[in-house]
């Protein structure tokens, strides 16, 4: 019923816009990234995905957007071998890789110095749950840096990474991939796209994949996935397009390596504090319709309706030197061959459902010798989380025993925790915003806008353990109301350079992350202002695109210990990142393509109740970080490739007591064509195999850890294409 609501809801926005809508259909006014002409060949039109907000929310483009927006293109992600999201955004700048407690937490990254764990969407819904994302059904990946509140409600502090799903299309193709890799590794996909009329479609994404780590001898990666969609109407005013995703994994994960007197532990590569029965399942169900109605050249109505349940269950052992009998770390004279790593248990299981439908609308018109681009929408949303915390045997008679750390043996038996407590958590999020743009002349595009957002959540525990305190049982709730501005203006001197300067908001509720207790019930968001100031240019008759931005964020309620009861949260802290980021993408000639980008990142803690953070850089925020890939074209049958990533030294705490060593990891890819259907490939990933430190958790000096990249990896494909 509730989704029968919401569809209401968005069909009723429609009919409330109106009037609007029939202004516009007679306004001859600006429309730009218009790409749905009248041209009544169907072979010419081209679906780049489900949904892709540069289109549905940024009707100028990414290229003309006031804000930085990178876009990873299927074509990388095919070149690169990548077959995870979190792989695949390695060539965006201003994005380091995060690792939960115990490591198996699923996709966490920083965007510009601030987690993003609850700024995934897919095909632009909020698709904030605890698995690893596969890329076998992802057409396009557009990462939008800095603050967006008025475009994806809360969160969105250094901004949000959106998946583009692959569509039905009316050109048929049928195509699959066999990898095979030196890790392991046996992947296979397929991808069938089929019409079914001159203005429907249907297609179908497969994959199957079981591989490990190159260096990491326990991790395994077991998943499969299958994604259908159909259209209807493409290419003509009403197309609608429903997709399903179902994705399950079944991994050993690896829960990395401790730190000691605040480096990695100097151990092989292949040092593993897990356990071989530790797991992490992770089932996503995900489906999608997607509404198109374009009134007319000026007029489009869009409107998306999500469903998406996700069940995960991880049960693990990760290192803690707080183990029972244990004097905690170990200090800096402590021989290691006398050191012992205790196995940590914090596991659990979480239902989560999300029910979503959001309506946009896109309308040009002029108002004397000013045209505009309006576009509004509202969203409603419904998300559960069910989470069973199992009771940690750590510390307690009956743990796991600790292990050598120059000798771990990963084959101890793990008892297995009975005792469990469960919480029930309800958000309710309802939003509405509006943003025009005023197109002044040749030379000045104006932007301003707000959007609304209410945000309800609350929390129903109970207990399933005994000698459970009644007083943590109390159920909780709480409301935000929020209010998101944004202001930005463009000056185009030419036909290939803007020029622009941006101011955006972010906040994230006390139940962000559908997680509320005692401590933050209370509190109010926490908020964020940016300001941007940056550049695109278009080179080589627009073969090239370069990018440049200046920013600066900042956070002045951060959450921070109460000094007056250590047991609360206060909204007290202030943490600011200022920075560069330089981007270049394109092709250099017509046989030469490149991606590189380069960010600089100052990020501190301003003010804090814990002095020790004060003046200290951020948590996983490194100061340099580059990455690059090109390709070269020989012939139609052969072309190279080659890239890498740099990043820098940078804490693993926002104390500083424990540091990640900078690092250089190269990669290469080879091509060979025998016929224009089938393609070989090689590509070889960390080439001079570096020890080099990727995620991070840090805590305390006894429970910590830190997961190493892949050792040098080959994989093996052949593709078939018809």
């Amino acid at each position: 019923m509730r989704a029968v609501r919401l569809m209401a809801t968005g069909t009723l926005l429609g009919g409330t816009l109106a009037p609007a809508i029939a202004l516009a259909q007679h306004a001859q006014g600006h429309q730009p990234g218009d790409d749905d002409g009248d041209d009544d060949n169907a072979a010419q039109i081209v679906v780049t995905g489900v949904r892709s907000l540069t289109s549905d929310k940024i009707p100028e483009g990414a290229a003309h957007a006031p804000q930085s927006i990178t876009i990873v293109s299927h074509k990388t992600l095919e070149q690169q071998a990548t077959s995870r999201l979190q792989d695949a955004l390695k060539n965006v700048p201003g994005i380091t890789l995060n690792a939960g407690e115990g490591s198996a937490r699923g996709d966490t990254v920083n965007l510009r110095g601030f987690p993003a764990y609850n700024d995934f969407f897919l095909d632009g819904v909020r698709d904030a749950a605890i698995y690893s994302r596969d890329s076998f059904d992802t057409e396009t990946i557009e990462v939008f840096k800095g603050p967006s509140a008025i475009l994806f409600g809360r969160g969105s502090t250094g901004g949000a990474i959106n998946q583009v799903s692959k569509a039905p299309t009316l050109a048929p193709l049928y195509a699959a991939t066999v990898v095979g890799g030196t890790n392991g590794e046996i992947r296979a996909t397929a991808d069938i796209d089929q019409p079914i009329g001159d203005h429907a479609a249907i297609r179908i994404n497969a994959m199957g994949e079981n591989s490990g780590v190159a260096g990491r001898d326990l991790v395994r990666n077991r998943r499969w996935g299958v994604a259908p969609a159909i259209s209807l109407g493409i290419g003509g005013p009403d197309t609608l397009t429903v997709a399903y995703l179902h994705q399950e994994q079944n991994d050993t994960p690896d829960v990395g390596i401790p730190f000691i007197n605040g480096l990695p532990a100097p151990v092989p590569r292949a040092s593993d504090y897990g356990l071989a029965s530790d797991r992490f399942q992770a089932t996503a169900n995900v489906v999608t319709a997607h509404y198109r109605h374009t009134f007319s050249d000026a007029v489009k109505l869009s409107n998306t309706l999500r469903y998406g349940d996700y069940r995960d269950i991880d049960r693990f052992n990760a290192p803690n030197f707080a183990y029972g009998g244990s004097p905690g770390a170990p200090g800096a004279n402590t021989p290691l061959d006398q050191v012992l790593v205790g196995r940590d248990s914090p596991s659990s299981s979480d239902h989560r459902t999300n029910l979503t439908n959001q309506t946009d609308l896109t309308a040009n018109f002029t108002t004397g010798p000013v045209s505009h681009t309006l576009v509004a929408g509202t969203e409603f949303s419904r998300e559960q989380d069910n989470t069973l915390r199992f009771a940690n045997p750590f510390g307690a008679p009956g743990e796991t025993p600790a292990t050598p750390l120059l000798n771990p043996n990963p084959y101890q038996p793990s008892p297995i925790a009975q005792g469990r407590t469960l919480g029930v958590t309800t958000a309710y999020a309802t939003g509405a915003y509006v943003t025009d743009t005023l197109h002044i002349g040749r030379l000045f595009d104006v932007t301003g806008g707000v959007r609304y957002d209410r945000f309800s959540a609350h929390y129903r525990p109970s207990a399933l353990m005994a000698g459970v305190s009644p007083n943590s049982l109390l159920p909780l709730d709480h409301v935000d109301h929020v209010w998101s501005p944004r202001a930005a203006v463009v000056f185009k001197p030419g036909d290939h350079a803007r020029l622009y300067a941006s101011y955006g908001t972010s906040f994230d509720p006390s139940a962000e992350a559908l997680s509320l207790n005692a401590k933050t019930a209370n509190l109010g968001p926490v908020k964020a202002t940016s300001y941007e100031v940056g550049a695109k240019m278009d080179w080589l008759g627009g073969r090239l695109v370069g990018t440049a931005a200046l920013f600066r964020t900042q956070i002045d309620n951060a959450q921070v210990t109460d000094p007056d009861h250590p047991t609360q949260l206060v909204l007290a802290g202030n943490q600011r990142v200022e920075g560069l980021e330089l981007g270049l993408t394109g092709h250099l000639t017509a046989k030469w393509e490149i991606t590189a980008g380069y960010t600089y990142l100052d990020g501190k803690t301003v003010a804090s109740t814990t002095a020790a953070t004060v003046g200290k850089p951020l948590a996983n925020v490194a100061r340099n970080a580059a990455n690059l890939w090109t390709e070269y074209e020989f012939s139609d049958a052969f072309e190279l490739g080659v890239g890498g990533n740099y990043l820098g030294r940078r804490n693993a705490d926002f104390a500083g007591q424990a540091t990640l060593p900078s690092y250089v990891l190269v990669d290469a890819m080879a091509v060979w064509n025998p016929t224009r259907h089938l393609s070989l490939r090689v590509n070889v990933n960390n080439i001079f195999n570096r020890l080099a430190w990727q995620n991070s958790y840090y805590a305390t000096a006894s429970e910590n850890h830190v997961i190493p990249a892949p050792g040098r990896t080959a994989l093996f494909t052949a593709a078939i294409r018809y």
